[in-house]
């Protein structure tokens, strides 16, 4: 039997102070945020008593970022009523981060905040229409407008808290009421759903028939302007330039990334919200169009179809489920793993006192495995947002001497531990890459990584850019094959299990085959590809459309 009892040891000892009492908020918080249904009454209290304890003590920009840390993990009805009466930044984060079934919603709705309130009412009929319920006690509180200081309603007047242990005391009760409230509230209203849905299949009442297809056109800004057949106040403003964010409609990254290139896109996946006829998944195919006049891009025109059988099984509820398992899973691993390195960083530096050499070097040892550990969570972290459609979208360009010398930043130690030499060609003019730096060099990094680590001690590798021109233009970036894997088939490189014998400690955490996958998703994801022929594995990534070119070529070092 599993006893989870974390928030629990979290909670003991006295207030802390300084960064600790930041740290101990953060824990709470998230503790609280994801898992209410594991914790009993009194634990809740608990914690929700020891935020507004700590609150002063906090920062607003340290929770502030712990709120928007969550995204999309706020499952506790008690947390966000709190949150909602912190100052304006802290509420609308934990609002945008919270995921409430509809009727929970509208039980809290009456006791969040005033800003609260109105953001949700701005998101429709539903959430602001709660159920019929006694009158609220005086042992019953809305959110604070201030937290700290709470006004207990009773008989339609408010009053001025009490002095600080009648405070304490009170707001304990209201805490415990409003948590104990939701809990047989949810529980009712569970009951009264089931039977409501079995009076709804009984009755003949009025039914749709769901659309199978809609053919749509958008502006050059990717908004839906017309859309062929009901109901269009569902898809008409609705973007296909922008990644789906949360449950939100929109595209997946690579139809995201088809748009900013101006390409056709074939099977992107799509989400659509608010009428049941049209809620849900689709796939999207669509071209772009251009004045026949001044051949200027003026948007899209394609068709939505619903996902079949086969399309479908890989985004059933129960893989959704998983994924987000994995996700909560990422997260509560990486939190010891940053304070594994940081106080491994205390040691090596001496901040606290001399240390003998001896200790500092196990020290060093430690941080840098625990940051190998740490890297191999970030890349399983992208690769399940790639998987999901959820990685944002990537908006900006980027020159390629930038993208050089941070990769020779990266890698120095690498390439040094391994005496592996990287001579990279540019055909110069390079144009910018059509992505953002930071998704450039996470795709370059993990490339060049994999390969590095590939490579016999002592190795060259030699690898060239160029940008083919075009109506869409790309750069592509061919690097030769290690030695190690150079007559390995591509089925068994891009095996998730592939690794690389004696590959000794430096190797990828979650191998070869798990590197490769991910470089391909990323830049698939980006409008790109990774392409692995016979002597050398090449990389195409979209380029910026800006500039003339020259015809004439010169190959610089």
């Amino acid at each position: 039997m599993r006893f989870d009892d974390r928030l629990n040891t979290v909670l003991k000892g006295s207030l802390p102070e300084g960064a600790a009492a930041a740290t101990q908020w953060r824990q709470v918080v998230d503790l609280l945020a994801q898992k209410p249904g594991d914790l009993a009454n009194q634990d809740i209290q608990a914690g929700l008593t020891r935020l507004r304890d700590l609150h002063d003590r906090v920062p607003e920009q340290e929770r502030l970022a712990a709120v928007q840390s969550l995204n999309g993990r706020l499952r506790s009805a008690p947390l966000l009523v709190y949150l909602s009466g912190d100052t304006d930044p802290v509420c609308d984060a934990a609002i945008s981060a919270s995921d409430l079934p509809l009727a929970v919603y509208a039980d809290v709705f009456p006791r969040l905040s005033e800003r609260a309130r109105d953001y949700l009412q701005s998101q429709g009929p539903g959430i602001a229409d709660p159920m019929p319920e006694a009158p609220i006690s005086a042992t019953e509180t809305r959110a604070p407008d201030a937290i700290g200081s709470v006004g207990i309603e009773s008989g339609g007047e408010s009053h001025e808290s009490p002095p600080r242990n009648s405070a304490e005391h009170a707001e304990g009760s209201q805490i415990s009421a409003l948590v104990e409230k939701i809990a047989d509230y949810q529980k009712n209203r569970t009951v009264g759903t089931q039977r409501q849905s079995y009076d709804q299949r009984g009755s003949k009442g009025f039914s749709v028939e769901p659309l199978g297809s809609i053919r749509f056109e958008t502006d050059e800004s990717g908004t839906v302007t017309w859309t062929e057949g009901p109901p269009k106040g569902a898809i008409v403003g609705v973007t296909i330039a922008q990644p789906a964010f949360d449950e939100g409609p929109g595209p997946d990254a690579y139809g995201a990334a088809a748009f900013r290139q101006r390409m056709p896109m074939e099977n992107a996946r799509m989400r659509l919200c608010g009428a049941s006829i049209v809620a849900g998944d689709w796939r999207m195919s669509a071209i772009p169009y251009f004045s026949e006049e001044s051949g200027r891009f003026e948007g899209y025109r394609g068709i939505m179809r619903r996902p079949n059988e086969a399309e479908d099984a890989g985004n059933s509820g129960l893989d959704v489920k998983r994924r987000e398992q994995l996700q909560q899973l990422i997260h509560e691993l990486r939190t010891p793993l940053n304070a594994v390195i940081g106080f491994s960083e205390i040691i090596e530096q001496q901040l606290f006192g001399p240390a003998s050499f001896e200790y500092r070097s196990l020290a060093r040892n430690i941080m840098d495995e625990a940051r190998r550990l740490l890297a191999g969570f970030e890349d399983l972290d992208i690769a399940v947002k790639v998987d999901s459609g959820q990685l944002p979208g990537s908006v900006g360009t980027t020159n390629a001497d930038w993208l050089f010398e941070r990769m020779a930043q990266r890698l120095q130690g690498l390439t040094h531990s391994k005496a592996v030499e990287l001579n990279i060609s540019k055909a110069e003019p390079i144009r910018p890459f059509a992505l953002d730096g930071e998704s450039v060099e996470r795709i370059f990094a993990r490339l060049l990584s994999a390969a590095i680590i590939s490579c016999e001690n002592g190795e060259t590798l030699k690898a060239e850019l160029r940008t083919r021109v075009g109506v869409h233009p790309t750069n592509q970036f061919t690097l030769s094959r290690p030695s190690r894997i150079k007559d390995v088939a591509e089925n068994i490189l891009l095996d998730p299990s592939q690794g690389i014998d004696d590959d000794g400690s430096e190797s990828s955490l979650l191998g070869l085959g798990f590197s490769l996958r991910l470089v391909r998703n990323l830049a698939e994801a980006a409008g790109g590809a990774l392409t692995i022929n016979q002597d050398n594995i090449a990389l195409t990534l979209p380029a910026a459309a800006i500039g003339k070119m020259k015809i004439r070529e010169t190959e610089l070092e």
